[in-house]
């Protein structure tokens, strides 16, 4: 028989995902990404103080120099980063606090895209007073003064693509590479590096099909019997655990709320009850769905869905090397074996920091 271990991340059950104890859409709807990388890590929410420290590290992740890395036109975006990451001496030699480390790590991935989507002049006159949020909303769209609703969105996309266990490649890259004890840039590397089409891709096809759906017809029935007739498979429907993935009516208010929700949102509203009618299978749409939806709404282009996935992912990937640090190295791991033996359900206290 094999031998059980126990994770305190997240607790992944059906149509249920807890964050040490906190139901994710909760987080995703009250709290900050830097918020949550600190509750991934930690077990607990930051306090007001922890939140400034933590807000002041990012930025000044942020405000530094990304490494001289030039991005191949055929090189997935995963790839580019795992560069990064893995040449960047600034993340290195930060020392090896976990929450404030994770915090840095996140600012400087955000840098790294501005480096590399050529956003980096959205970056001048930082002052570091600055929200994370609002420079990520720089960085994806090229655009200032940012807007708070939509910088606000922005983030709760990433916040719900921060962890889903310790099941996916991308956690399993990270936790192997943690067991044998590779730094923490190293891998946090392996996980980026394991997140592809396969793996973290299905938003960025969503995205692709959403908004050539809408260009294409203003029937969602016609789109769908369309791709039934040639036997193509809808992207961002179904999930391996969740029926009803708990975090996308969050995702669907807050873009209705924010104005961004248009066309291609209301089209992922619709789309899983037209497919049932048309196919008599249950396929509710999910997480990357719903991003890939609103990301075409936003007017992004639909690369920036698996982006967000990787920004987000790189917290939970942070909390998974700490947590394996703490177990004997090289140990023999089965992941269908983790228990989570963390907090149990509790409510997000407060509204949005």
């Amino acid at each position: 028989m094999a031998e059980k271990w126990e994770t305190k991340i997240t607790k992944v059950e059906p149509d249920n995902l807890l964050i040490s104890g906190y139901p994710l859409q909760e987080l995703v709807e009250k709290k900050t990404l830097l918020d949550v990388a600190h509750l991934l890590v930690s077990g607990e929410l930051p306090d007001v103080r922890t939140r400034e420290q933590l807000r002041k590290t990012a930025l000044q992740a942020v405000m530094l120099p990304a490494p001289p890395i030039a991005r191949n036109p055929k090189e997935d975006i995963s790839k580019s980063l795992e560069k990064c990451l893995l040449l960047d001496d600034a993340l290195l030699d930060y020392p090896d606090r976990p929450t404030k480390k994770t915090a840095f790590a996140l600012g400087r991935v955000a840098r790294y895209l501005a480096h590399l989507n050529n956003t980096e002049k959205m970056l001048d006159g930082l002052t570091g007073d600055e929200d994370l949020s609002l420079i990520l909303f720089r960085i994806f769209t090229g655009r200032q003064p940012p807007n708070e609703k939509h910088s606000r969105l922005l983030e709760a996309m990433i916040t719900a693509c921060v962890d889903h266990g310790v099941t996916p490649p991308s956690a399993q890259a990270t936790i192997i590479a943690s067991s044998v004890r590779a730094s923490y840039e190293v891998s946090i590397a392996h996980g980026v590096g394991a997140i592809t089409d396969v793996h973290g891709g299905a938003g960025a096809k969503a995205a692709l099909f959403f908004r050539e759906s809408i260009q294409s017809s203003a029937d969602v029935k016609a789109v769908v019997d369309d791709y039934q007739k040639q036997k193509k498979r809808i992207p961002g429907l179904g999930h391996r655990v969740h029926k009803n993935d708990p975090r996308r009516d969050v995702l669907w208010r807050l873009a209705k709320e924010s104005g961004v929700a248009g066309r291609n949102v209301e089209m992922s509203m619709k789309i899983s009850a037209v497919f049932k009618e048309s196919s008599g299978k249950d396929l509710p749409i999910n997480v990357d769905g719903v991003i890939g939806a609103i990301v075409a709404d936003f007017g992004l282009d639909v690369s920036a869905a698996k982006t967000i996935f990787i920004i987000g992912r790189v917290a939970g990937l942070s909390a998974h090397h700490y947590e394996e640090y703490s177990r004997p190295q090289m140990r023999q791991i089965g992941f269908e074996d983790a228990i989570y033996t963390g907090k149990s359900k509790r409510s997000v206290p407060g509204g949005v920091a």
